[in-house]
């Protein structure tokens, strides 16, 4: 009897740290759910149609046979997808770490109604447009910079860095 009272206590003593150890796990995968929900909901589902419907609207003006613009949609798209996928699965935990519990099922449950979708939808259009407006901003502004740089410096420098840095 003696025995199975000291079995009992030690058992109680060391299942307490066991039980800890599992349910900071557990509680760090429901996090890591939100926030990949949270992504799904605010980058991915119905934006890749959007993104789809706009890469289109941006070929229809193209002067390209529609064989051609089908193509392109389609592996624009594709490409999209893809990167967007590894985006999402990336960012999770930064998501997590940036957001707690309580945030993020807010957000979820903004974007999940209608007035939540339509936000996102219209941040994404936005956005396209923001950077429709800012690259012709943009592109004479970095020549000038480019061209400061090989007044002041090498310019085999800048070259050199930028051949590494796109491998």
């Amino acid at each position: 009897m003696r025995f199975i009272v000291i079995l009992a206590v030690m058992l109680a003593a060391f299942s307490g740290p066991a039980w800890a150890q599992t349910a900071p796990n557990a509680s760090r995968e429901s996090h890591l759910h939100l926030a990949e929900r949270y992504l799904e909901l605010t980058q991915g589902g119905d934006l890749l149609k959007q993104f789809r419907s706009q890469i289109e609207d941006g070929f229809d003006v193209a002067e390209l046979p529609a064989d051609q613009r089908t193509w392109m949609v389609d592996s624009l798209t594709a490409i999209f997808t893809d990167v967007m996928g590894t985006v999402m699965t990336e960012m999770r935990d930064d998501v997590a770490d940036s957001f707690t519990v309580p945030e993020l099922e807010a957000a979820i449950a903004f974007y999940q109604s209608p007035i939540g979708r339509s936000v996102v939808r219209k941040q994404v259009t936005l956005s396209m447009e923001m950077q429709q407006t800012m690259m012709p901003l943009l592109v004479p502004r970095m020549t000038e910079l480019s061209e400061k740089f090989c007044v002041r410096f090498d310019c085999t420098a800048l070259a050199d860095a930028a051949g590494k840095s796109s491998r």
